[in-house]
């Protein structure tokens, strides 16, 4: 997960959909995952981080996901999910339009 914890937006500024990080929310927002991981390349890592720290409407999305995260890394399960649990979940997933493969197509 990111190191670096982007600071909370200040609320009484309205919310930007392209601030000067340079990224806009439809990018942050479908790079969340990635930038938590600390998988993108530095400079758009940076480019993210000030964005969040600038938007407010994006950041909610962000401490949702990391709190998510935290607390997925907290458990610390030891047991998986029955295979009728993980069935649903992948089935509920694929109906929602993602798949295991390919979330973004380029064809």
């Amino acid at each position: 997960m990111s190191d670096k914890q982007p600071p909370r937006p200040d609320a009484s500024q309205p919310a930007a959909a392209k601030p000067k990080s340079g990224v806009d929310c439809a990018t942050v927002l479908e790079q969340l995952w990635e930038y938590l991981d600390s998988e993108l390349l530095p400079e758009h890592m940076q480019a993210m981080r000030t964005h969040l720290a600038l938007c407010s409407r994006c950041y909610p999305h962000y401490d949702f996901e990391k709190a998510f995260l935290e607390a997925i890394s907290a458990c610390q399960c030891t047991r998986c999910a029955p295979d009728d649990v993980k069935c649903r979940v992948i089935d509920s997933l694929r109906r929602a339009g993602f798949s295991p493969t390919s979330s973004k197509s380029t064809g």
